[in-house]
């Protein structure tokens, strides 16, 4: 009896973190796609593409460089329970960032990375796929 009482009770607690994931889930891989379709594009079509200028951008050889975006928000979420609680605050306040590095090597978007929560819903204009 008291294992089963055990199961409800975790079955109970992770319901809300699975209802919220498989949405994001989907999100991220749009995220993905969308970004995938900007390699090979110029610096210019980057630029445009992201939405807005990079929020730092430094050399790391003579025609390398890298272009880092970043977004960041906090709300109360009362259908998910948030993942990483604000210290000092209730725990359905969340805080998701997201960042997005490319690396431009002689003026064309090579490659990419993201991390963060918050990368589900950046908002990045959509990009027309590269000849």
């Amino acid at each position: 009896m008291r294992v089963s009482m055990r199961r409800l009770l975790a079955s109970l607690l992770l319901l809300p973190l699975l209802s919220c994931d498989q949405t994001e889930d989907r999100s991220y891989a749009q995220l993905d796609t969308r970004l995938r379709g900007m390699t090979g594009a110029s610096e210019r079509q980057l630029l445009a593409a992201m939405g807005r200028i990079p929020d730092r951008s430094y050399l790391v050889g003579e025609q390398v460089k890298i272009l880092q975006w970043r977004w960041d928000a906090s709300y109360a979420d009362p259908a998910c329970t948030a993942r990483r609680p604000m210290r000092g605050t209730s725990p359905t306040l969340a805080r998701e960032d997201c960042v997005v590095e490319w690396t431009v090597s002689k003026g064309t978007s090579q490659t990419y990375t993201w991390q963060g929560y918050g990368c589900a819903s950046a908002t990045i204009v959509s990009f027309p796929s590269v000849p």
